[in-house]
């Protein structure tokens, strides 16, 4: 077993840090609520240049062992339909708070592998289903290809089909413009992630532009490892973004999870650092952490963060001790503590 301490940021000091992360880096556009615990989303450079050139294409992957990954729910499903990719229906989330200036919500979809013809001649937007929004700060945002009639009615007024004459040459339509378009909040749900458009495959495709050039988008939260050669470890490593813009090349992002209850069992001990790096980085604390197999097994249950709090894993009786004399002198009190064999865990509270 590693013999590892587990420890919380503060949240005296975390508040601040995540408050002013917040202020100048974007919320992922997806969240890890809609995918099973073991999945992740995959991303990397888009293919494209010019205002789209720092954007990405979202998909999502499941672990088949060796470091390998795959974007079907099941080995051997069908890939050309829609529903058997991972990420199909995944919620679309406003990275930034802004006005809707353009969006499509009815176009129909393609099957994965092919395209409609009405996307060849110009009748469905490139970007399919999609909500363009502009930001506070100047910056337009496209998400583009969600599923009909997932984008909101009352974000989006344009309810025909079809385009009304085509339109092939720009994201931009001229049909999909909004005037007086409504407000949308950081993190409100724009969509499912579908295969409408310009697109083969069911995916979620995001970029920022400002006067013609393309934005880096800088991500508060959630955790990537790199997924070079489609080739990745469970184990990561997984780095925090904190704030900062994607790895390049292709990696495999963490997403938050939703403040709220959540459980996790059976998480191996190399596992266990980026779980709680997670959910604490999700703004959820610990609430229990039992552990079996000698330290080797932890299992986890995780409640909204309130106030500052502190937990530990892989303690010796005597660091367990110490530490519970330390925190009572800073104002903490021990909130739960467990023990398999001569390992110790703990969480303090204030």
């Amino acid at each position: 077993m590693n013999s590892i301490r587990y420890v919380t940021h503060a949240i005296l000091f975390a508040s601040a840090a995540l408050a002013s992360i917040s202020a100048s880096a974007a919320e992922f556009p997806l969240r890890a609520d809609d995918l099973n615990l073991n999945h992740r989303y995959s991303t990397g450079a888009h293919w494209s240049g010019g205002t789209q050139e720092k954007g990405f294409d979202i998909g999502a992957v499941r672990h088949t062992g060796n470091n390998k990954w795959h974007h079907l729910k099941s080995d051997g499903a069908d890939g050309t339909v829609n529903s058997n990719h991972l990420i199909y229906g995944a919620k679309i989330r406003a990275m930034e708070a802004g006005t809707v200036v353009g969006c499509w919500r009815n176009s129909p979809q393609n099957t994965a592998g092919s395209k409609l013809q009405k996307v060849l001649d110009g009748y469905i937007a490139l970007g399919g289903n999609h909500v363009w929004l502009l930001q506070d700060d100047g910056v337009y945002v496209l998400y583009a290809h969600a599923q009909p009639g997932t984008v909101p009615a009352a974000i989006c007024p344009h309810n025909a089909t079809y385009l009304p004459s085509p339109e092939k040459s720009s994201p931009w339509t001229q049909a999909g413009r909004v005037t007086n378009g409504v407000r949308v909040a950081k993190g409100q749900v724009l969509g499912v992630v579908g295969n409408s458009g310009n697109s083969t495959g069911p995916h979620l495709h995001v970029h920022m532009e400002k006067n013609g050039d393309p934005v880096t988008i800088k991500f508060d939260h959630g955790q990537t490892t790199s997924y070079a050669n489609n080739t990745a470890s469970v184990n990561g490593p997984w780095t925090l973004l904190k704030g900062n813009a994607l790895p390049t090349g292709k990696v495999l992002v963490w997403a938050p999870h939703s403040v709220g209850n959540w459980t996790v069992n059976n998480i191996p001990d190399e596992r266990f650092q980026a779980w709680f790096n997670h959910f604490a980085d999700s703004g959820v604390m610990l609430n229990t952490l039992p552990c079996t197999d000698g330290g080797q097994i932890y299992n986890t249950t995780w409640i909204p963060t309130t106030g500052s709090w502190y937990a530990h894993a892989g303690m010796s009786l005597t660091d367990f001790n110490n530490k519970s004399t330390y925190y009572a002198t800073k104002g903490y009190t021990r909130t739960g503590w467990w023990y398999c064999g001569s390992n110790y865990t703990g969480i303090w509270r204030k």
